[in-house]
């Protein structure tokens, strides 16, 4: 590995100097193959596999989180363990959080020291774009994901701007973020700053732990529910050179489960997890030959404190552990058209990353404390244009990943093909491994217990999708319907072994079908997006009692809705539906939450050409703090973590 280090640092040094040609421009690193599915506005020639693009400048005001905009999306469902602002993370097509991996600027984002990316902690006011990939992942993702991306894409710096948005919510939520770019040493410079929390205060009947009483329910408050977050991010490009710097800084509060408990003479406040996180990275784009290249280089550094004063959490003297984690890397990719049929791509990235464990438990009981992890990710695509018309496109994708000298080989393919003005067909099928984090592996030196033994995940999906865009009676439409179908071997799963141990595990084999159907019809003034997701995920473990039974947090049914209608050149109103129905907690299907129907509405008005005020209210019908735990015999009970129901936002957002 160290070998391999110094020969990639040795032809970093030679292509960055006088042998490589630079590029004109570049102000995005690495050069990342923009794509998009049959709803989306990017060619969709790039991409033969299913694509949604998320842009939250257009809901921008509305309060909208990153995991909450994912939600939205056909085939993603997020997880949220302690509610709004709590740890939250997604689910692609009912794959683990562990195998969606998670980008940002084409950087992975996935540390070896957590199950899966947090994704509420990553700040969407400073988001161009958000890309789903879904089945087929181009080449310049070099981990597969086992068929599932999400590629955060930031925004450039373009040219001189200015903007400001600031906005207060119920529950002493409140939210700014300040964005800024001008011209800098001969390139373009982006500032952007973003402050947000909740105090998450919110109230809610409390069943008292004891459903089939209800005589002891009592109004409650939730309480230590809060979060504070603090981001920047410093972007600079010039011709061929980019540079990239941000940091995260977020507190959040650790409640207890509801029932029975938010009686402030039972609690005291301190029980909290402290995240900061930086990294930096620098690229360069060159041309040697017909060949264009990008090179980065790149180091990130994450430390993680939680705090536990009171002993509230597990009450097992667990009063302070720290986590802290950093990764260098060094990726290469390279791009050459041959012909007029054939387009060449490679993507390798090298990388190390180190983990430090300090606390309690590691003090009490000693062990290890310090793991460390090489890998290498090596992928080649080919785009092959198919025919005289070029009206087929087949992208057959090789990755090779060595992970501290074990490696595998993936493959995929993928194909589009549009067969008829306005009919588009989509396919594709490939073969995927992952490997165990270090999470998995060791644990969390609390509360998880380490697995040493655990096998790589490995596993092949296809899918298959009809697409039609055109006008129907003046209605400009966008319709995609999509079967999916997976099939994983030695899947890792979660288990509790008592109250107060849990670890990851290999089950023998899962098996996942569904149904994605996304469409869009705009007639002016109105615009109408509909999304809805089925899905049947099954234990196929033989000679075990969880065979054939739902895997957890996969829902059943999943739908979306947005209306919005502009009711003049200033005034655009609009109205959101989102529905999410059977939904298991458990490996063995005993306890599930019970079917959820959430409705928002608000409006948007430009004041002028640069002020626009967003007033809204989420959960109009406040229905998200009833959401209960439905046995599959005895009483509905409260949930363990109870979500904040219907509030009330407003926003400015002035350019300058």
């Amino acid at each position: 590995m160290k070998r391999l280090m110094v020969f990639l640092a040795a032809l970093a040094a030679a292509v960055c100097g006088p042998l490589g040609a630079p590029l004109e421009a570049v102000t995005e690193l690495p050069a990342v193959l923009v794509t998009a599915g049959a709803l989306g506005e990017e060619d969709q020639e790039l991409s033969p596999g299913a694509v949604a693009v998320i842009r939250p400048e257009e809901v921008q005001g509305e309060f909208k989180t990153l995991p909450e905009l994912l939600d939205q999306s056909v085939g993603v469902h997020v997880i949220r363990t302690q509610g709004r602002g709590g740890y939250t993370v997604a689910s692609v097509r009912g794959s683990t959080s562990a195998q969606v991996a998670v980008y940002v600027d084409g950087t992975l984002a996935n540390l070896e020291s957590e199950a899966a990316v947090d994704l509420s902690t990553i700040p969407v006011e400073n988001v161009e774009r958000i890309e789903v990939y879904r089945g087929h992942v181009p080449a310049a993702f070099g981990v597969s994901g086992m068929g599932a991306v999400i590629n955060i894409v930031t925004v450039a710096p373009r040219k001189a701007e200015s903007s400001l948005l600031v906005g207060l919510g119920d529950y002493g939520e409140y939210r700014s973020a300040l964005r800024h770019a001008a011209p800098l040493l001969g390139g373009d410079f982006l500032f952007t700053a973003e402050f947000s929390g909740s105090d998450g205060d919110f109230s809610y009947l409390n069943d008292n732990g004891t459903p089939y009483n209800t005589n002891d329910d009592y109004e409650a408050t939730r309480l230590n529910n809060g979060w504070e977050g603090r981001n920047v991010l410093l972007k600079w490009s010039r011709d061929a050179w980019a540079a990239r710097l941000s940091w995260e800084d977020r507190t959040r509060d650790l409640p207890l489960q509801a029932p029975g408990n938010d009686k402030p003479a039972l609690q005291k406040p301190g029980t909290r997890l402290e995240t900061e996180k930086w990294d930096v990275a620098l690229g360069r784009s060159f041309r040697v030959g017909d060949v264009d290249m990008s090179l980065q280089v790149g180091h990130l550094e994450q430390d993680k404190e939680f705090f536990n004063p009171h002993n509230y959490l597990g009450q097992y003297g667990d009063y302070h552990n720290r986590y802290r984690s950093d990764r260098d890397f060094l990726s290469l990719s390279a791009s050459l058209p041959v012909g007029l049929s054939h387009y060449l791509e490679f993507f390798g990235n090298v990388s190390r990353e180190e983990l430090r464990v300090e606390g309690d438990v590691t003090a009490k009981l000693g062990g290890q404390s310090r793991y460390s992890r090489d890998k290498i990710d090596l992928s080649l695509q080919d785009s092959i244009t198919v025919g005289a018309s070029g009206n087929l496109l087949l992208v057959p994708t090789l990755r090779w990943n060595d992970v501290d000298g074990e490696d595998h080989l993936s493959w995929s393919l993928g194909a589009d093909w549009l067969f008829a003005p306005s009919w588009r067909l989509k396919a594709s099928y490939g073969r995927y491994h992952r490997a165990p984090n270090l999470y998995e592996l060791y644990g969390d030196s609390a509360m998880i217990l380490p697995s040493p033994n655990l096998s790589w995940e490995e596993g092949s999906q296809w899918d298959f999708g009809l697409h039609w865009q055109g006008n129907w009676n003046r209605v400009e439409t966008r319709v995609g319907l999509t079967y999916f179908r997976s099939e994983m071997d030695d899947l890792i799963e979660f288990v509790m072994i008592n109250p107060r141990y849990g670890q990851y595990r290999n089950i023998s084999r899962a098996e996942i079908d569904g149904v994605e159907l996304e469409t869009r019809f705009i007639r002016a003034p109105w615009d109408l997006t509909l999304s809805y997701t089925w899905m049947k995920a099954l234990n196929r473990t033989p000679e075990s009692f969880r065979n054939d039974m739902r895997l957890p947090n996969r829902p059943e049914n999943a739908a979306h809705a947005r209306l919005a209608y502009d009711y003049s050149e200033r005034l655009t109103l609009y109205g959101e539906v989102d529905y999410t129905g059977d939904n298991f907690l458990d490996q063995r299907e005993t306890i599930r939450y019970s079917d959820l129907t959430v409705v928002n509405a608000g409006l948007r008005w430009d004041l002028d050409d640069d002020k626009v005020l967003t007033v809204g209210v989420d959960d109009v019908f406040d229905k998200s703090k009833e959401m209960t735990l439905v046995p599959t015999s005895g009483a509905e009970g409260l949930a363990w973590y109870p979500l904040q129901g219907r509030t009330w936002h407003v926003s400015l957002l002035w350019k300058f």
